[in-house]
């Protein structure tokens, strides 16, 4: 684990979730904090040997897991704040509603891993657009992939840029990416292409000075899903279970219980978006939650 200087008062700490780190005024602010206690421990002890001011918060981009799972650690050592949007800081403080809401009901014990449900801290709620509390860091909406998540923006010119978009070596593999929000998503990508930043530093690919094709890249990502979801429906209504299967089996996926679930709020995310479009509609029959291309019979 490395401190890497990004501005003069911005770094950010590589890993599988990248975490931003600013300082002002003789105190620290991480952005994003990882997914454990382990993580906790070695952000908090580099924190220390490279730096070594008080940490004041946690910025939270959004609640997924890999980005607060550290919080409730570094909280209790430090004993400083975390800041996020209300419903992301709500999903931080019960944290148990991450796999409730993956299961429609009480979650079974599969599901509510660390990489899915963390521990819960004690939140203080911002504004998703704007100053953040009395810092010079800067609050950008970016919804989409989360409720109510955001980036995250320096005075160095650094933007952090949370799970707007993803690698392509990512993209590839897995496929499928979390979504709640297409068109959100789409609309999010425009506004990061139309930024201006010295830095922009995804959580989920390696910073970089232009960030315009990795954007063109998570647009044919998305688009991928889209039509994947569509084309699955070519011969014959199905539930979204069976899109998710179709699509799956047809490109080599395995997906263990938490990641099916998580593919299927991606899968749902892409209904409506075609629904929005015209070019898909649900209907009820026999019991069953079927989706048909519009002008199917």
């Amino acid at each position: 684990m490395e401190l890497t200087q990004l501005g003069e008062r911005t770094w950010y700490v590589p890993g599988h979730v990248n975490i931003g780190y600013y300082e002002e005024d003789g105190q620290g602010y991480l952005i994003d904090s990882g997914l454990d206690d382990e993580q906790g421990r070695k952000l908090l002890k580099l924190l220390r040997e490279e730096r070594g001011v008080p940490l004041r918060a946690i910025v939270n981009t959004h609640s997924n897991a890999d980005h607060i799972g550290a919080n409730a650690f570094i909280q209790k050592r430090t004993g400083c704040e975390v800041w996020t949007t209300l419903i992301e800081g709500l999903l931080t403080e019960k944290p148990s509603l991450e796999p409730t809401m993956l299961w429609s009901a009480r979650p079974f014990k599969e599901i509510r891993g660390k990489f899915i449900e963390a521990k819960p801290s004690k939140v203080t709620f911002i504004q998703p657009d704007g100053p953040i509390m009395d810092t010079a860091l800067t609050a950008v909406p970016l919804p989409g992939h989360y409720f109510d998540m955001i980036g995250v923006t320096t005075p160095d010119g650094v933007f952090f840029l949370a799970d707007a978009l993803f690698d392509p070596s990512i993209l590839a593999k897995y496929r499928f990416s979390v979504m709640l929000d297409v068109g959100a998503a789409y609309a999010t990508l425009d506004k990061i292409a139309a930024a201006e930043a010295e830095w922009f530093v995804p959580c989920h690919a390696k910073p970089t000075n232009d960030i315009t094709e990795l954007v063109r890249q998570n647009k044919e990502g998305l688009a991928w899903i889209t039509e994947a979801v569509f084309g699955a429906l070519a011969d014959s209504p199905l539930t979204r279970e069976e899109i998710l299967a179709k699509v799956a089996l047809a490109n080599g996926l395995e997906m263990d219980a938490a990641h099916l679930l998580l593919n299927l709020t991606s899968v749902s995310a892409h209904l409506t978006y075609l629904s929005e479009q015209t070019r898909v509609e649900p209907f009820v029959q026999d019991c069953r939650l079927l989706w048909r291309r519009k002008n199917d019979e």
